[in-house]
């Protein structure tokens, strides 16, 4: 069992990033709480649809229908009210569904398959993991979507100068701005994006991505499964080097690695970036107090290997930022970890690996959302920025995704306007009262 967001959590974004039903087999509660989540991590809200009223598995809401197990299910078993339920939900939309059990669920010996046939859903019902409790995040997310593909069925022939996304989900920050800004720079240099599988694709694009030239894996710890569903395809695969386009290194580098994999020039989306640097530079050299305010300070990082790799990176080769602590979060392996530690062995910090936030020294800290708010509270001379879910944020209507050149620029605004006060005590900006 785990105590952050597990598979259960991956598998649910999973099937709604895939435009499927997450269907919940469980009790009301873990529905609920699910929900909320999905809810803020969705974005935007385009209201019930009609068929929502047509069944109670539904409750009058569109997403996330649940079974609604109680105690003498939980003793007597959960057959019949996986086959009422998938009846029933089957019946009031034309998605298909992804059957999810809760934790409780799990510990039942009940036959999901069984109670696939006697709905007579076999065809548009997937099964989930049965023990995603086990499983992190990331790999409940990249387990559920390799069975939607599979279940779609990959279009065959082939596009050429075309891409599909795999690994970027709705737990990414702002993902509906870092779809923009990741297509737009591939567009520069006449690539097309056809899907983000797993983040907003329907089943038809689904389906039609499997005629992409090659796919991205921009998260290679949620999509390493279902990559190799592609590669059996035909598709080619594309691992970028330095992990996500996150920071201007990192952004070069995956347009190259892009580049070379679909035979093409990366030069005019090098330009765009080059130029972005530039205007971003002016900026610091205009706040150059502040920015030099970093220098021989420390930074923590929390998340994913493909996210803290490139992040670190950038830090260190901009403010001269080495980082104290370095954790791991909502994966198990990552082909991210040796990159990791010979950065860390580099800059004489390999003790950092696995500690937690916290040390003299610290100007930055990168982590959750809600885990971010907590440490500002408490040092708010820190520039504390959420880069992973659960975030702190009400709505949506900035882009403050973490890839790609709005990336650049949201991390940089946080770090800068982010620190409160100087090592002394005084505010950093003027103040006239």
């Amino acid at each position: 069992m785990r105590l952050g967001p597990d598979g259960f959590l991956g598998a649910v974004l999973a099937a709604e990033g895939c435009g499927a039903k997450a269907m919940i087999n469980g009790p009301g509660g873990c529905r609920s709480r699910t929900l909320n989540l999905w809810r803020e991590l969705s974005i935007e809200y385009g209201g019930e649809e009609s068929g929502c009223c047509r069944s109670k598995y539904l409750s009058r809401q569109s997403h996330l229908p649940c079974t609604y197990l109680n105690s003498d299910d939980m003793v007597l078993g959960s057959g019949n009210k996986m086959t009422d339920g998938l009846r029933s939900v089957s019946s009031a939309s034309s998605e298909d569904i992804v059957l999810i059990d809760t934790l409780g669920a799990s510990l039942q010996v009940a036959d999901r398959g069984k109670a696939v046939r006697d709905s007579g859903t076999e065809g548009r019902t997937v099964l989930s993991d049965d023990d995603l409790s086990a499983l992190s995040m990331a790999e409940g997310f990249d387990r559920t979507v390799s069975a939607l593909v599979g279940n779609a069925g990959l279009g065959k022939g082939e596009r050429k100068g075309h891409v599909s996304i795999l690994g970027y989900s709705l737990a990414d920050s702002c993902w509906n701005y870092g779809k923009e800004n990741i297509s737009r720079l591939l567009a520069l240099m006449g690539v097309e994006t056809d899907s983000f599988v797993g983040c907003g694709s329907s089943k038809a694009e689904i389906s039609s991505s499997g005629m992409s030239e090659a796919v991205v894996l921009l998260h290679p710890e949620m999509s390493a499964e279902t990559s190799e569903v592609y590669r059996s395809a035909g598709c080619g695969t594309v691992v970028p080097r330095k992990g996500a386009p996150i920071g201007f290194p990192a952004i070069r580098s995956f347009l190259e690695d892009v580049a070379d994999a679909m035979g093409t020039s990366p030069d005019r989306a090098l330009e765009a970036v080059d130029a972005e640097e530039e205007r971003i530079f002016r900026i610091l050299r205009n706040c150059d107090k502040d920015s030099r305010a970093f220098r021989g300070l420390c930074c923590a990082l929390k998340g994913m290997p493909s996210d803290t790799l490139p992040l670190m990176e950038w830090m260190y080769g901009l403010f001269g930022m080495v980082p104290s602590s370095v954790e791991k979060a909502y994966c198990g392996g990552s082909v991210y970890d040796a990159g990791i530690s010979h950065f860390l062995e580099e800059t004489d910090r390999s003790g950092a690996l696995g500690m937690k936030v916290g040390g003299r020294g610290l100007a930055a800290v990168f982590t959750d959302g809600l885990g971010a708010e907590e440490y500002k509270a408490l040092h708010p001379e820190v520039a504390c920025i959420g880069i992973s879910m659960p975030y702190a944020r009400k709505g949506e209507f900035m882009d403050r995704s973490l890839v790609g050149l709005g990336g650049c620029r949201y991390l940089l605004d946080s770090l800068i306007n982010g620190c409160g006060e100087f090592r002394c005590g005084q505010p950093t900006m003027a103040d006239f009262r």
